[in-house]
């Protein structure tokens, strides 16, 4: 079949394109008695033909992630929320949250002001109350307890990013050093002590894979697409349509797990075991990165001796894995290393032993060489910011976030 390319100039080019916007000029016009006479029976217009659309750019509360969002309201009102394309965050795309970021806006059972009870306790009888009022009412409160039993004898929890004003400024006015995240204590504190006292620094928010270089991704108990930031699930995505390898270890079949390449519905519980028979693997065979571990690592021949009875055999029966499953998902790992990691999640607050459980997934992104290697964890670095000036506190507490 012959192909023949089409003889286009440059001003022909341009006299098409201004026929074609004048045509849709004139298009619009059009269809506009139309929708007026819709509009007469009864029709509603959508929203885009009800005014002139302003577009506005914020960020989506939705989450703590807080991604870069682009607004569109007409009169006033707000009709569509985007992910902003320019924001490291967004990328232009938004979780289901933030798409429901409009529906939240106009919901009628949407706290908009405060509210103060009138009846009993859980008797659901409420009034309105402006901001002041509401402020006074919280404050005398308070007072009453300072007075009666001491400032220690209220606690102050946050949550979330800007949650400093209330935990840690708040309380040392008031005087009292009781005040914690709970998100923290829930969330990743073990997390964070194991990589203090593995690797000598917190591995910090959010999470530093380098997502773009990977070949191997392992996870266990982090259910992205189901509890995630959204850049974390597009990195994901990301990952897999560029080929690499996923195992999820999980006793659900989790949305994540369904896109696994090998899912391990592992006993709950029984973890550690697992990341002790993939330690006994890697070393044993001889399959961790050994130039790092001799250059970067202490303590290898007391791990080393500490693994040896741990053999997927002995894990086998405690996790409701095959011996065989167990090995070959640490070979997996191996072959791809450096460019594989076992991803720190959140939420890791689960048995008991939580912080010794991290400390082992570190080990093992250790011996695959993959702290600080392209495909592995990056060396998180915040920006640095001057301290808001205010005076010592009397105590700092460790509540952390």
């Amino acid at each position: 079949m012959v192909r023949q390319t089409p003889d286009v100039t440059r001003r022909g080019f341009l006299k098409g394109s201004g026929m074609a916007v004048a045509a849709l000029a004139l298009a619009d016009r059009a269809v506009q008695p139309f929708l007026e006479s819709l509009t007469r029976l009864g029709v509603p217009l959508p929203w885009y033909r009800q005014g002139q659309v302003k577009t506005t750019y914020n960020y989506c509360d939705m989450c703590p992630w807080r991604c870069g969002i682009v607004v569109q309201s007409v009169n006033g009102r707000v009709y569509k929320i985007d992910g902003n394309p320019k924001d490291p965050k967004s990328r232009g795309m938004l979780c289901g949250r933030g798409q429901a970021g409009v529906s939240f806006t106009y919901d009628p059972d949407r706290l908009t002001q405060p509210l103060i009870r009138t009846g009993a306790r859980g008797e659901g009888k409420f009034r309105t109350a402006t901001w002041d009022e509401a402020l006074d009412t919280a404050a005398k409160a308070m007072l009453k307890i300072k007075d009666s039993d001491g400032p220690e004898a209220i606690a102050f929890f946050g949550h979330t990013s800007g949650d400093f004003w209330f935990t840690d400024y708040l309380p040392q006015a008031w005087g009292s050093p009781n005040a914690a995240k709970p998100s923290m204590s829930l969330c990743t504190s073990p997390r964070e002590e194991a990589a203090l006292l593995t690797y000598g620094r917190s591995i910090g928010n959010h999470e530093p894979v380098d997502w773009d270089q990977t070949r191997c991704i392992v996870l266990i108990g982090t259910h992205i697409g189901e509890d995630s930031r959204n850049t974390t699930m597009q990195d994901l995505a990301n990952a897999r349509a560029r080929g690499a390898k996923l195992i999820v270890v999980d006793p659900r079949f989790s949305s994540v797990g369904m896109k696994a390449d090998t899912w391990l519905p592992i006993k709950p519980g029984t973890d550690l075991a697992l990341l002790l028979a993939w330690t006994h693997v890697l070393i044993t065979e001889n399959l961790y990165d050994k130039k790092f571990v001799d250059r970067w690592t202490s303590g290898f021949d007391q791990l080393a001796a500490h693994v040896q009875p741990f053999t997927p055999e002995w894990a086998a029966p405690l996790t409701d894995l095959s011996a065989d499953q167990i090995r070959a998902t640490a070979r997996d790992m191996a072959a791809a290393r450096p460019q594989s990691v076992i991803v720190p999640g959140r939420h890791v607050v689960w048995y008991g032993d939580d912080t010794q459980r991290m400390r082992a997934v570190y080990i093992i992104n250790a011996l695959l060489g993959a702290l600080g290697q392209p495909g592995g964890l990056y060396f998180n670095k915040p920006p640095f910011l001057d301290e808001y000036p205010h005076p010592p506190y009397a105590v700092t507490g460790g509540a952390g976030g």
